[in-house]
Protein backbone atom coordinates (compact mmCIF):
# COMPACT_ATOMS: atom_id res chain seq x y z
CA UNK A 1 0.00 0.00 0.00
CA UNK A 2 2.74 2.47 0.94
CA UNK A 3 5.52 3.01 -1.57
CA UNK A 4 8.96 4.29 -0.71
CA UNK A 5 9.91 6.18 -3.89
CA UNK A 6 8.06 9.42 -4.83
CA UNK A 7 7.12 10.09 -8.44
CA UNK A 8 9.67 12.41 -10.16
CA UNK A 9 7.05 14.18 -12.30
CA UNK A 10 4.37 16.65 -11.28
CA UNK A 11 1.54 14.66 -9.65
CA UNK A 12 -1.97 14.89 -10.99
CA UNK A 13 -3.43 15.33 -7.49
CA UNK A 14 -2.15 16.80 -4.26
CA UNK A 15 -4.04 15.41 -1.29
CA UNK A 16 -3.93 18.00 1.48
CA UNK A 17 -4.42 17.16 5.15
CA UNK A 18 -4.48 19.89 7.81
CA UNK A 19 -3.71 18.32 11.19
CA UNK A 20 -3.85 19.69 14.71
CA UNK A 21 -3.37 17.20 17.56
CA UNK A 22 -4.53 14.45 15.20
CA UNK A 23 -2.26 11.60 16.31
CA UNK A 24 -5.22 9.40 17.20
CA UNK A 25 -6.71 9.32 13.69
CA UNK A 26 -4.28 10.63 11.09
CA UNK A 27 -2.70 7.29 10.24
CA UNK A 28 -6.09 5.98 9.11
CA UNK A 29 -6.54 9.07 6.95
CA UNK A 30 -3.14 8.63 5.29
CA UNK A 31 -3.66 4.90 4.77
CA UNK A 32 -6.90 5.71 2.94
CA UNK A 33 -4.99 8.04 0.63
CA UNK A 34 -2.25 5.48 0.03
CA UNK A 35 -4.98 3.03 -1.06
CA UNK A 36 -6.45 5.27 -3.79
CA UNK A 37 -7.10 3.66 -7.17
CA UNK A 38 -5.65 6.86 -8.64
CA UNK A 39 -2.10 6.81 -7.32
CA UNK A 40 -0.64 9.71 -9.32
CA UNK A 41 -0.56 11.88 -6.23
CA UNK A 42 1.42 13.49 -3.49
CA UNK A 43 0.17 13.90 0.07
CA UNK A 44 0.92 17.17 1.89
CA UNK A 45 0.28 17.10 5.63
CA UNK A 46 0.35 20.46 7.40
CA UNK A 47 0.98 20.07 11.12
CA UNK A 48 -0.81 23.04 12.65
CA UNK A 49 1.16 23.42 15.87
CA UNK A 50 0.32 19.98 17.30
CA UNK A 51 1.57 18.97 20.74
CA UNK A 52 0.51 15.30 20.71
CA UNK A 53 3.15 13.74 18.45
CA UNK A 54 1.26 14.21 15.17
CA UNK A 55 4.38 15.44 13.35
CA UNK A 56 6.60 12.54 14.42
CA UNK A 57 3.91 10.05 13.40
CA UNK A 58 3.63 11.64 9.95
CA UNK A 59 7.41 11.64 9.59
CA UNK A 60 7.44 7.90 10.28
CA UNK A 61 4.77 7.32 7.64
CA UNK A 62 6.64 9.55 5.17
CA UNK A 63 9.68 7.30 5.49
CA UNK A 64 7.48 4.41 4.36
CA UNK A 65 5.81 6.35 1.52
CA UNK A 66 7.80 8.93 -0.40
CA UNK A 67 4.62 10.62 -1.62
CA UNK A 68 3.98 12.03 1.86
CA UNK A 69 5.41 15.46 2.67
CA UNK A 70 5.19 17.19 6.05
CA UNK A 71 4.86 20.96 6.42
CA UNK A 72 5.14 22.24 9.99
CA UNK A 73 3.69 25.50 11.26
CA UNK A 74 5.41 27.03 14.25
CA UNK A 75 2.16 27.56 16.15
CA UNK A 76 -1.50 26.67 15.90
CA UNK A 77 -2.93 29.04 13.29
CA UNK A 78 -6.25 27.35 12.50
CA UNK A 79 -7.65 25.17 9.76
CA UNK A 80 -7.83 27.82 7.04
CA UNK A 81 -4.24 28.98 7.55
CA UNK A 82 -3.02 25.38 7.52
CA UNK A 83 -4.89 24.67 4.29
CA UNK A 84 -3.47 27.82 2.68
CA UNK A 85 0.04 26.77 3.70
CA UNK A 86 -0.60 23.39 2.13
CA UNK A 87 -1.90 24.97 -1.07
CA UNK A 88 1.34 26.94 -1.33
CA UNK A 89 3.33 23.69 -1.13
CA UNK A 90 1.13 21.69 -3.51
CA UNK A 91 2.33 20.67 -6.97
CA UNK A 92 -0.70 18.78 -8.30
CA UNK A 93 -3.19 20.00 -10.88
CA UNK A 94 -6.00 19.12 -8.48
CA UNK A 95 -6.08 19.74 -4.74
CA UNK A 96 -8.03 17.16 -2.71
CA UNK A 97 -8.80 18.07 0.91
CA UNK A 98 -9.10 15.36 3.55
CA UNK A 99 -9.61 16.12 7.23
CA UNK A 100 -7.15 14.38 9.51
CA UNK A 101 -9.86 12.43 11.34
CA UNK A 102 -11.66 11.13 8.22
CA UNK A 103 -10.98 8.51 5.54
CA UNK A 104 -11.29 8.73 1.75
CA UNK A 105 -12.98 5.90 -0.12
CA UNK A 106 -10.64 4.07 -2.50
CA UNK A 107 -12.15 5.51 -5.69
CA UNK A 108 -12.64 9.06 -4.48
CA UNK A 109 -9.83 10.80 -6.35
CA UNK A 110 -10.40 8.91 -9.60
CA UNK A 111 -14.09 9.79 -9.60
CA UNK A 112 -13.60 13.45 -8.77
CA UNK A 113 -10.84 13.90 -11.36
CA UNK A 114 -13.15 12.28 -13.93
CA UNK A 115 -15.83 14.87 -13.02
CA UNK A 116 -13.36 17.70 -13.75
CA UNK A 117 -12.42 16.12 -17.06
CA UNK A 118 -16.09 15.90 -18.07
CA UNK A 119 -16.74 19.56 -17.19
CA UNK A 120 -13.80 21.95 -17.72
CA UNK A 121 -15.77 24.78 -16.05
CA UNK A 122 -15.85 22.97 -12.70
CA UNK A 123 -13.80 24.72 -10.04
CA UNK A 124 -14.72 22.57 -7.04
CA UNK A 125 -16.34 19.16 -6.62
CA UNK A 126 -17.41 17.25 -3.51
CA UNK A 127 -19.44 14.11 -2.95
CA UNK A 128 -21.61 12.10 -0.59
CA UNK A 129 -20.24 10.98 2.77
CA UNK A 130 -20.91 8.09 5.13
CA UNK A 131 -21.03 9.06 8.80
CA UNK A 132 -19.29 6.96 11.42
CA UNK A 133 -19.64 7.03 15.22
CA UNK A 134 -16.15 6.86 16.65
CA UNK A 135 -17.35 6.22 20.19
CA UNK A 136 -19.47 3.19 19.30
CA UNK A 137 -17.52 2.08 16.20
CA UNK A 138 -20.78 2.06 14.27
CA UNK A 139 -21.77 3.25 10.78
CA UNK A 140 -24.48 5.88 10.49
CA UNK A 141 -26.40 7.75 7.84
CA UNK A 142 -25.15 8.63 4.38
CA UNK A 143 -25.31 12.37 3.76
CA UNK A 144 -26.02 13.12 0.10
CA UNK A 145 -25.75 16.52 -1.51
CA UNK A 146 -27.08 18.12 -4.68
CA UNK A 147 -24.92 17.23 -7.67
CA UNK A 148 -25.67 19.99 -10.21
CA UNK A 149 -24.47 23.57 -10.07
CA UNK A 150 -27.91 25.22 -10.03
CA UNK A 151 -29.20 23.22 -7.06
CA UNK A 152 -25.94 23.70 -5.16
CA UNK A 153 -26.08 27.46 -5.68
CA UNK A 154 -29.52 27.86 -4.11
CA UNK A 155 -28.86 25.44 -1.24
CA UNK A 156 -25.63 27.27 -0.45
CA UNK A 157 -27.73 30.29 0.57
CA UNK A 158 -29.04 28.18 3.46
CA UNK A 159 -26.30 25.67 4.29
CA UNK A 160 -23.03 24.26 3.10
CA UNK A 161 -23.65 21.87 0.22
CA UNK A 162 -20.12 20.47 0.44
CA UNK A 163 -18.14 19.08 3.35
CA UNK A 164 -14.54 20.01 3.97
CA UNK A 165 -12.80 16.67 3.82
CA UNK A 166 -14.63 15.62 0.66
CA UNK A 167 -13.83 18.52 -1.67
CA UNK A 168 -11.36 18.62 -4.54
CA UNK A 169 -10.41 21.90 -6.20
CA UNK A 170 -8.99 22.68 -9.64
CA UNK A 171 -5.78 24.22 -8.31
CA UNK A 172 -4.93 25.96 -11.58
CA UNK A 173 -8.25 27.82 -11.48
CA UNK A 174 -7.78 28.54 -7.78
CA UNK A 175 -4.40 30.13 -8.51
CA UNK A 176 -5.77 32.03 -11.51
CA UNK A 177 -8.64 33.50 -9.48
CA UNK A 178 -6.63 33.87 -6.25
CA UNK A 179 -8.94 31.61 -4.27
CA UNK A 180 -7.82 31.03 -0.69
CA UNK A 181 -9.39 29.69 2.47
CA UNK A 182 -10.74 32.47 4.70
CA UNK A 183 -8.45 32.67 7.74
CA UNK A 184 -10.90 34.87 9.65
CA UNK A 185 -13.24 31.88 10.03
CA UNK A 186 -12.96 29.17 12.67
CA UNK A 187 -15.79 27.08 11.21
CA UNK A 188 -17.17 26.90 7.68
CA UNK A 189 -13.98 27.43 5.69
CA UNK A 190 -15.16 24.77 3.21
CA UNK A 191 -18.52 26.52 2.79
CA UNK A 192 -16.80 29.86 2.19
CA UNK A 193 -14.46 28.27 -0.36
CA UNK A 194 -17.39 26.74 -2.25
CA UNK A 195 -18.97 30.21 -2.43
CA UNK A 196 -15.72 31.69 -3.73
CA UNK A 197 -15.62 28.94 -6.38
CA UNK A 198 -19.25 29.65 -7.36
CA UNK A 199 -18.32 33.23 -8.12
CA UNK A 200 -15.79 32.25 -10.79
CA UNK A 201 -17.09 28.96 -12.22
CA UNK A 202 -19.20 25.89 -11.61
CA UNK A 203 -19.37 23.63 -8.56
CA UNK A 204 -20.61 20.06 -8.25
CA UNK A 205 -20.79 16.89 -6.19
CA UNK A 206 -20.38 13.33 -7.38
CA UNK A 207 -23.27 11.12 -6.33
CA UNK A 208 -21.28 8.35 -4.72
CA UNK A 209 -19.77 8.23 -1.23
CA UNK A 210 -16.23 9.64 -1.29
CA UNK A 211 -15.44 9.83 2.43
CA UNK A 212 -16.12 8.24 5.80
CA UNK A 213 -16.88 11.13 8.15
CA UNK A 214 -15.92 10.39 11.73
CA UNK A 215 -18.16 11.90 14.42
CA UNK A 216 -16.34 12.26 17.74
CA UNK A 217 -16.38 14.63 20.72
CA UNK A 218 -13.13 16.39 19.80
CA UNK A 219 -14.07 17.53 16.31
CA UNK A 220 -14.43 21.19 15.40
CA UNK A 221 -18.19 21.01 14.72
CA UNK A 222 -19.02 19.57 18.15
CA UNK A 223 -21.53 21.81 19.89
CA UNK A 224 -21.99 24.08 16.88
CA UNK A 225 -25.09 26.28 16.80
CA UNK A 226 -26.23 28.88 14.29
CA UNK A 227 -26.92 32.27 15.87
CA UNK A 228 -26.44 35.86 14.74
CA UNK A 229 -22.84 35.92 15.95
CA UNK A 230 -21.68 32.65 14.43
CA UNK A 231 -19.27 32.15 11.54
CA UNK A 232 -22.02 30.36 9.62
CA UNK A 233 -24.25 33.43 9.87
CA UNK A 234 -21.47 35.67 8.60
CA UNK A 235 -20.99 33.30 5.67
CA UNK A 236 -24.73 33.34 4.94
CA UNK A 237 -24.90 37.13 5.08
CA UNK A 238 -22.09 37.34 2.55
CA UNK A 239 -23.58 34.89 0.06
CA UNK A 240 -27.06 36.39 0.43
CA UNK A 241 -25.64 39.83 -0.32
CA UNK A 242 -23.82 38.47 -3.37
CA UNK A 243 -27.08 36.85 -4.51
CA UNK A 244 -28.93 40.16 -4.12
CA UNK A 245 -30.31 40.36 -0.55
CA UNK A 246 -29.10 42.46 2.37
CA UNK A 247 -30.80 40.63 5.23
CA UNK A 248 -31.88 42.39 8.43
CA UNK A 249 -31.25 40.73 11.79
CA UNK A 250 -34.92 39.72 11.96
CA UNK A 251 -34.71 38.16 8.49
CA UNK A 252 -31.49 36.37 9.44
CA UNK A 253 -33.18 34.82 12.48
CA UNK A 254 -35.90 33.45 10.22
CA UNK A 255 -33.32 32.31 7.68
CA UNK A 256 -31.32 30.44 10.34
CA UNK A 257 -34.47 28.83 11.73
CA UNK A 258 -35.50 27.37 8.36
CA UNK A 259 -32.02 26.44 7.14
CA UNK A 260 -31.63 22.63 7.07
CA UNK A 261 -28.69 21.20 9.00
CA UNK A 262 -27.36 17.67 9.40
CA UNK A 263 -26.55 18.31 13.07
CA UNK A 264 -30.11 18.68 14.37
CA UNK A 265 -33.61 17.79 13.09
CA UNK A 266 -35.40 20.40 11.01
CA UNK A 267 -37.73 22.49 13.17
CA UNK A 268 -35.60 22.30 16.33
CA UNK A 269 -33.51 25.41 15.84
CA UNK A 270 -34.03 27.53 18.99
CA UNK A 271 -35.64 30.42 17.08
CA UNK A 272 -37.99 28.02 15.26
CA UNK A 273 -39.04 26.55 18.63
CA UNK A 274 -39.55 29.97 20.17
CA UNK A 275 -41.55 31.29 17.17
CA UNK A 276 -43.86 28.41 16.29
CA UNK A 277 -46.87 30.74 16.21
CA UNK A 278 -45.30 33.08 13.66
CA UNK A 279 -42.59 31.10 11.84
CA UNK A 280 -44.83 30.00 8.95
CA UNK A 281 -45.72 33.60 8.05
CA UNK A 282 -42.12 34.73 8.55
CA UNK A 283 -40.88 31.92 6.29
CA UNK A 284 -43.38 32.75 3.53
CA UNK A 285 -42.48 36.45 3.51
CA UNK A 286 -38.73 35.79 3.63
CA UNK A 287 -38.77 33.14 0.91
CA UNK A 288 -40.83 35.39 -1.36
CA UNK A 289 -38.39 38.26 -0.87
CA UNK A 290 -35.45 35.96 -1.47
CA UNK A 291 -36.96 34.55 -4.66
CA UNK A 292 -37.67 38.00 -6.13
CA UNK A 293 -34.31 39.50 -5.16
CA UNK A 294 -32.19 36.61 -6.46
CA UNK A 295 -34.08 36.66 -9.76
CA UNK A 296 -32.97 40.26 -10.29
CA UNK A 297 -29.24 39.48 -9.99
CA UNK A 298 -29.41 36.23 -11.96
CA UNK A 299 -26.71 34.61 -9.82
CA UNK A 300 -29.12 31.98 -8.52
CA UNK A 301 -31.15 30.17 -11.22
CA UNK A 302 -34.83 31.19 -10.69
CA UNK A 303 -36.30 27.71 -11.17
CA UNK A 304 -33.88 26.22 -8.67
CA UNK A 305 -34.65 29.03 -6.19
CA UNK A 306 -38.41 28.54 -6.48
CA UNK A 307 -38.13 24.77 -6.18
CA UNK A 308 -36.01 24.95 -3.05
CA UNK A 309 -38.20 27.67 -1.51
CA UNK A 310 -41.20 25.36 -1.98
CA UNK A 311 -39.24 22.51 -0.40
CA UNK A 312 -38.23 24.63 2.61
CA UNK A 313 -41.81 25.79 3.13
CA UNK A 314 -43.08 22.20 2.97
CA UNK A 315 -40.48 21.18 5.56
CA UNK A 316 -41.60 24.08 7.77
CA UNK A 317 -45.25 23.05 7.59
CA UNK A 318 -44.43 19.40 8.36
CA UNK A 319 -42.34 20.45 11.36
CA UNK A 320 -45.21 22.57 12.68
CA UNK A 321 -47.57 19.60 12.44
CA UNK A 322 -45.37 17.63 14.83
CA UNK A 323 -46.05 17.98 18.57
CA UNK A 324 -43.77 20.40 20.37
CA UNK A 325 -41.28 18.46 22.51
CA UNK A 326 -39.29 19.29 25.60
CA UNK A 327 -40.92 22.70 26.04
CA UNK A 328 -39.28 24.02 22.88
CA UNK A 329 -35.79 22.99 23.89
CA UNK A 330 -33.69 21.33 21.23
CA UNK A 331 -33.44 17.60 22.04
CA UNK A 332 -30.14 15.72 22.11
CA UNK A 333 -29.38 14.58 18.59
CA UNK A 334 -26.51 12.58 17.17
CA UNK A 335 -25.54 13.47 13.58
CA UNK A 336 -24.75 9.81 12.93
CA UNK A 337 -28.27 8.65 13.78
CA UNK A 338 -30.21 11.89 13.13
CA UNK A 339 -32.99 12.60 13.68
CA UNK A 340 -32.77 10.04 16.49
CA UNK A 341 -31.01 10.60 19.79
CA UNK A 342 -27.98 8.47 20.57
CA UNK A 343 -28.77 5.16 22.25
CA UNK A 344 -26.01 5.77 24.83
CA UNK A 345 -27.16 6.51 28.37
CA UNK A 346 -24.59 9.27 28.81
CA UNK A 347 -23.92 12.11 26.35
CA UNK A 348 -21.15 11.81 23.77
CA UNK A 349 -20.45 15.54 23.81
Amino acid sequence: MFRRVPSPHRPLVTALVAAHDAARHIESALVSLAAQTLDDLEVVVVDDGSTDGTASLVERLARADGRIKLVRLGRNRGQAAALNAGMASARGRYLAILDADDEATAGRLAEQVAAFERDPDLVLVGGAIATWCDRHAAPGQVWRYATDDAAIRVRTLFKSEVISGAITIDREQAVRHQLRFDESLRLGVDWAMSIAAMRVGRVGNVGSVVMRYRIHPGQMTTGMMDDLGSDSTRIRRGVLAWAGVQATDAEMRTHLAISPCNYWPFGYHPYFCASRDSIREEAVLWLERLTVATARTGRIPPEAMQSYADEILSMTLRALEEPEENGGITPPCCPVSAPLACVATEPCR
